[in-house]
């Protein structure tokens, strides 16, 4: 009687899990995103990155189609990095048009989209070139040397010219074609320049401008 019973026990147990279904890992949704390619002709995919040129002004353009009324997130990556975010409309359209500052040369926008149930689409990257890109003046320390140089003479020459009318201290005049040097400035001028006459108490006087440029000096550039 134990043994039917174990038995009737077994086959109950047996029909029970064949009965109830174990669970299964549900999908993850994911939210479809379409971006059009802005410049299609002379774009480049490359590891998953699609490579594209700005406009001529340095804007970019991004469009394209989602879930409807679905918010689309582009991260700029480059330059200054930035969260811009455009709503779909109720067919799922969207387009952004932004503009690159002329001191960023490269930058990246990843595109997401995400629908109302917080479903997620897979990243589209652009790596954008700025065709709107200006160099800048100062790319190193000897041309913002040069730079700094030239403000300074400017502003000393025009000290040195308000300082000779007001003292009428025009000794430099007497130099009799001697080489003069600012000392407060070590630039040195010929006869022929423009700064060559200065207040005498800024004047150092030197026979050559290689006799000049031995103590330090260098030639101004006006």
């Amino acid at each position: 009687m134990k043994k039917l019973s174990k038995i009737i026990v077994g086959i109950t147990a047996s029909l029970c899990l064949w009965i109830i279904p174990t669970a299964q890992p549900a999908e993850a949704s994911q939210t479809p995103l379409t971006v059009n390619i802005p410049d299609g002709v002379q774009a480049q995919v490359s590891n998953k990155t699609i490579k594209i040129n700005s406009e001529d002004d340095g804007t970019v353009t991004f469009e394209g189609k989602t879930e409807a009324n679905a918010e689309i997130t582009i991260a700029k990556r480059g330059g200054n990095n930035r969260h811009y975010k455009v709503e779909a409309d109720e067919n799922g359209n969207f387009s952004k048009t932004l503009n690159l500052s002329s001191k960023t040369k490269k930058c990246k926008f990843i595109i997401t989209s995400e629908d109302d149930n917080d479903s997620k689409s897979a990243k589209t990257t652009f790596s954008v070139t700025n065709k709107a890109y200006v160099k800048s003046v100062v790319d190193s320390d000897s041309s913002s040397s040069s730079s700094s140089s030239i403000d300074e003479e400017s502003s000393t020459e025009s000290s040195l010219s308000t300082n000779t009318s007001a003292t009428g201290d025009m000794k430099t005049d007497q130099a009799n074609g001697m080489i003069v040097g600012n000392a407060n400035f070590k630039i040195y001028h010929t006869p022929d320049q423009q700064g060559y006459h200065m207040n005498s108490a800024n004047a150092v006087y030197f026979n050559t401008e290689a006799e000049a440029q031995a103590a330090g000096y260098r030639k101004s550039l006006r």
